[in-house]
């Protein structure tokens, strides 16, 4: 049986919130998760980059976790609210990596056709403590993206 770990949904009131909730079945499975269950993509008019704020703590602007250190660069930089700085690298349009200086945390990659699923996200151990965190700024970067704020 699978269980689903996230569930996002999207409102539109007027700007789009996208609310993201890690399941409690899936977590209670998982006893090294910690953080927050929700976190919220607040965009701003016309779905322009907007603020990101996890369960009722302080918004934060979205360009904060999608910072880049060099022109031209494949990766976006944020730091967790532990304060460590990690980064989604892009290594091809079909997989992104969440890694820091020494190791990879996690894994994006486009599913082939044909499959039920668009995508799978591959977790490491170590990133359960901060899933939250890794799979919103994941869809923060996919959707800067497709909107172009990336």
């Amino acid at each position: 049986m699978e269980i689903l770990a996230f569930r996002a949904k999207v409102i539109q009131v007027p700007n789009v919130i996208v609310q993201l909730t890690r399941h409690d079945e899936w977590t209670s499975q998982h006893p090294g998760i910690m953080g927050p269950r929700n976190a919220f993509l607040y965009f701003g008019p016309s779905n322009s980059p907007g603020q990101v704020a996890y369960g009722n703590g302080e918004r934060v602007p979205m360009p904060y976790y999608l910072r880049k250190k060099k022109d031209g660069s494949n990766s976006r930089y944020f730091n967790a609210q532990g304060g460590k700085e990690f980064k989604w690298k892009t290594v091809s349009s079909q997989r992104m990596e969440l890694c820091d200086s020494l190791n990879v945390y996690a894994v994006w990659e486009k599913a082939p056709p044909g499959l039920e699923h668009d995508a799978q996200v591959t977790l490491s151990a170590t990133s359960l403590a901060f899933a939250t965190e890794v799979l919103t700024t994941l869809m923060l970067n996919l959707v800067a993206k497709q909107l172009d704020f990336w």
